[in-house]
Parts: C-alpha cells; structure tokens; sequence
C-alpha cells in the first residue's frame, strides 16, 4: 500500500489518487486551509487580546476538517468540534458566524449556509453521540446521507 505520494521536494513518487489529479481541486483544497489558517491566527490574536473567549488553535490540522468536509455533500450532516473551523468554512459558514459564536454570542451558531450542520461542541467527544444518533436516524430512514463528526486523541483516551 502506498502512504506517500510527494518527495521531499515536491516531486510525484507514485500515482496520485484521482481527486489529487485535478489542478484546480488542488488549488482549492489549499486556498480552504489556508483560510482555516487566516481565521486561526485572528482568532489567536483576538483571544490573546481579551475579544473572544477560550480557543483552540487548529494550527498544523487544517487538512483534516477540510478533507472531510470536500468529501461531503451538502445533505451531509458536520457535527464540528472545536478545531474544525476548516471544514465548517470550507462547507459555507462564514468566518463572521464562527466569531460571532467564539465572542459568546450564540447567533454565531444559526449559520446562513449549511443549515443542516450542527454547531460547534466545546466539551471534549460530546458530538460522538449526536452524530451517531443522527446516523442511525439516516438508516431508519432510508436516507443515502452521513453524519461526520471529526475528533482528536483526546477523544479516545480513557481517562
């Protein structure tokens, strides 16, 4: 099985996968992380001024919640953490939302685009069980839809 795509300089070592062949998928898959990242250092910046409250930096991650959320459709269901600002931007929540939501205000979580999303869950694993739960409605339901919720080692850990 092959786990590496790029040499160090850059340079193609084997075949791409198929989304990966397209330039202009590429190009808009990094131009979503790099806005993951714009929003993360001015949410930073913001917290380290006293304008939003606690936040957790998504630095280093931003692939993750924005490869999930390009693999979605819009009838998908994101059930976000407290990293995945990358996904829910990549899927349509504006970055106004998302610091509207982090300043303490809840309108920030009635998101004008994909309403079908749920808001962002501080507590840590606390958005396994809806998005299970919201699975299994999909099931009885006869609906072709996912649930994604996106979580970290500290999820999984026992303690």
């Amino acid at each position: 099985m092959v786990t590496r795509y790029l040499a160090a300089d850059g340079g193609i070592v084997s075949a791409l996968p198929r989304f990966a062949q397209d330039r202009a998928n590429l190009v808009e898959l990094h131009e979503a992380m790099l806005l993951a990242r714009r929003f993360d250092e001015k949410a930073i910046s913001l917290q380290r001024t006293g304008r939003l409250g606690t936040y957790a930096s998504a630095l280093g991650q931003e692939a993750v919640s924005v490869g999930a959320a390009a693999a979605m459709r819009e009838r998908d269901d994101l059930f976000p953490s407290f990293r995945e600002h990358g996904g829910q931007l990549r899927r349509g929540v504006k970055p106004r939302e998302l610091f509207l939501f982090r300043g303490g205000d809840e309108r920030g979580s009635n998101f004008e685009g994909p309403r079908r999303d749920f808001p962002v869950s501080i507590p840590v694993a606390s958005h396994i069980p809806h998005a299970a739960g919201v699975a299994l409605a999909f099931v009885l339901r006869g609906e072709r839809r996912v649930a994604v919720a996106i979580a970290g080692d500290g999820a999984t850990s026992p303690r």
